[in-house]
């Protein structure tokens, strides 16, 4: 029968194919392509490692063009700090993967441990002296719950994007809820003072805070009567201190 015909013919054909490449590989040198080696770029130190052991376990010893390629992928990506992953076949032996990492916008201080939160609003893994970076942190208990974070996400987002050199001196954010700080506030480096932001545009008013700060406060060794810096209103900074010192405030023309 013809199908009959067909499967014999085609049993003949891979028999002869492989024999063709054992005496090829054997006795003429020819390569097996087979995975040997996994070149891994885009991360470092424990990430690194943690990518290579996946790696080693789904694809060493694979066949180069045979090995589940999808599989991997979706395992690595499957890391939260892992934004997106390219492979790469190189014959004879060789497999490459370049990852791409996503960016810490700020830390998530809480009991369990100190937690990297990405600029996507993905909660990344924890801080460790491989991932330490220099970025805000959100120890807040009252700022951590799920919506409070996702408004930070976008007020820490649009500080890096418009203020950057701002953004970069930032060592707290929080999200007030109460009283004369109902909003996302942040701290300064070596600055005490709590520094309240525009709800709607956070980074608007910055300048003005910087030109205030320059102007006034940059030489004062002691800043502990200032109690607050408030940029929520329209293009001007204003300062609250002591009862027995003025309100200075600098208008943005």
């Amino acid at each position: 029968m013809p199908w009959i015909r067909f499967c014999v013919v085609l049993t003949l054909v891979v028999l002869a194919g492989w024999g063709a490449l054992e005496i090829g590989q054997r006795y003429l040198g020819i390569q097996r392509l087979v995975i040997e080696q996994i070149n891994i770029s885009g991360c470092q130190w424990d990430r690194l490692a943690e990518v290579q052991q996946i790696a080693d376990e789904l694809c060493k010893g694979k066949p180069l063009f045979m090995f589940d390629a999808d599989q991997l992928q979706t395992k690595i990506e499957s890391l939260r700090w892992v934004m997106a992953v390219l492979i790469r076949r190189e014959p004879p032996d060789r497999l490459s993967i370049v990852i791409e990492e996503r960016q810490p916008l700020f830390m998530l201080a809480r009991p369990s441990g100190v937690l990297l939160m990405s600029e996507d609003g993905i909660i990344m893994d924890r801080v460790s002296q491989s991932n330490l970076t220099t970025v805000p942190v959100v120890a807040d208990p009252a700022s951590q719950d799920e919506q409070t974070l996702l408004r930070l996400v976008q007020v820490a987002r649009a500080l890096k994007a418009q203020q950057p050199d701002f953004y970069a001196r930032l060592t707290e954010l929080r999200w007030a809820n109460q009283g004369l700080s109902n909003g996302p506030t942040v701290f300064l480096e070596g600055v005490q003072a709590p520094i309240y932001l525009s709800k709607l545009e956070p980074a608007r008013n910055v300048p003005s805070f910087q030109a205030l700060f320059i102007q006034l406060y940059l030489n004062k060794p002691d800043l502990s009567n200032v109690r607050y810096f408030d940029l929520r209103w329209d293009k001007q900074a204003t300062v609250g201190e002591l009862p027995e010192n003025a309100a200075p405030q600098i208008q943005m023309r």
